[in-house]
Order: C-alpha cells, then sequence, then structure tokens
C-alpha cells in the first residue's frame, strides 16, 4: 500500500512557504530547534506533505508556521514526521498534524477542510 493510499483526510496540492521548528528528535538530538524553511506540496486537515533540505527522521516532532494565501495571519501547528525520503537534492517529509496539548491553530486549520 502506498502513502497515497493510506491517506485519511482529502488533500488538496497547495505550494506554500512556511518554516519548521524542530521540538523533539529522539533519533537525532542534535537537530533540536533547529529551524528549516520549507515549501508544501500538499495539505489536508490532519496532515501536510512538505519539502525539506535535511534529512528529518520518522518520529520527529515539529512545530510548523504555515502561510495561506488569502487567509489572514500565520497557523502554528505541531506534527509528527510519518516518513522521510530523498528526492533530488532535497527530501520530502510526510508529517501528521497532532494535538500535543500546547497552544495551537489546530482547530482554525482543520476548519480551512469542513
Amino acid at each position: 500500500m502506498s502513502a497515497d493510499d493510506r491517506r485519511g483526510d482529502l488533500r488538496g496540492v497547495r505550494e506554500e512557504r512556511l518554516f519548521v521548528k524542530v521540538l523533539a528528535c529522539e533519533a537525532n538530538p542534535e537537530i533540536k530547534d533547529m529551524t528549516l524553511s520549507s515549501a508544501t506540496l500538499d495539505v489536508s486537515a490532519g496532515g501536510i506533505r512538505l519539502v525539506l533540505s535535511n534529512m528529518v527522521p520518522m518520529g520527529t516532532l515539529l512545530e510548523l508556521w504555515v502561510e495561506i494565501k488569502g487567509c489572514p495571519g500565520k497557523f502554528l501547528l505541531p506534527g509528527r514526521v510519518r516518513w522521510c525520503r530523498p528526492n533530488g537534492e532535497d527530501f520530502i517529509c510526510g508529517v501528521e498534524l497532532i494535538d500535543n496539548g500546547q497552544e495551537s491553530d489546530l482547530g482554525d486549520w482543520q476548519d480551512l477542510f469542513i
């Protein structure tokens, strides 16, 4: 079963710039607090597929700052890397959006997809 077949939410193709901060990474603790510039490939209520210049191990906890054209402000979204694979000189990562018990814009983000 491909990653596309396992998606639980309908995805919309969006190319938006965003910043990604590494909150925790058991497999590579030295990347904690690293901030990476990124771009989305597609988005859904429950996840984002994005392009990164660095490999980020599966299970890494992230904080995403996403700006969507046509929506005021930015969305602060917590996520967990579900997979990450090479794509030329970059990496494509699947990030599951999660409720980490901290303040976030996850509810407002999910409302965009209703």
